[in-house]
């Protein structure tokens, strides 16, 4: 029988081999859904699994986070003038909305999934912003659509990872005190 060192390196190595089969499934058939490049898709799967289980709220928060980019990346693109202090200003604005996302439902959205979020957007789409910002209103809504799509991806990879390893035990496992609740009941 294994102790709780060896139950908690056996269920490891066996969610890392699950993800590493669905990533290589992703990284091979990715491309007609619009997923180029890996790792946002990482990304999400490491929110997911970052506290298991998965949770409606820390899906919520990374896809907040990915709006408040593109919002952050739209405003410095339509309404403010190219300059650091102009782009910092839109920065703090998205990461205003993500600080009281968090504070206000007690971290049920957690600020740590919505800055994922947020860099998962912000990492894939400023180089080709950078490249051509007059594009940006024809390329910003793909790149959203394909970061969100790919922490879609990510996120059922975690899920099944989690679920396809249910049966070995987890010493570390305890009850999720930021399930998302409503009316009392965990989500």
């Amino acid at each position: 029988m294994l102790d709780n060192m060896g139950l908690l390196m056996a269920r490891t190595a066996l969610i890392g081999a699950v993800v590493a089969l669905l990533v290589a499934l992703v990284a091979v058939g990715g491309a007609p859904l619009g997923i180029t490049t890996i790792w946002p898709v990482l990304l999400a799967i490491g929110v997911g699994l970052a506290a298991r289980p998965v949770t409606i709220g820390r899906i919520a928060a990374y896809a907040v986070g990915t709006a408040a980019a593109w919002a952050a990346i739209a405003l410095g693109a339509g309404a403010l003038p190219q300059t650091a202090s102009a782009d910092a200003i839109a920065v703090l604005a998205a990461l205003a909305i993500l600080i009281v996302l968090a504070a206000v439902t007690a971290d049920r959205f957690p600020l740590w999934a919505g800055l994922a979020g947020y860099a998962a957007f912000a990492g894939y789409y400023e180089p080709i912003y950078a490249a051509n910002p007059t594009l940006f209103l024809s390329e910003s809504p793909v790149a959203l659509l394909t970061v969100l799509l790919a922490g879609a991806v990510g996120f059922a990879i975690a899920s099944l990872a989690d679920l396809l390893t249910a049966g070995v035990s987890d010493p570390q496992s305890t009850v999720d005190d930021h399930a998302l609740m409503i009316e009392g009941e965990a989500l």
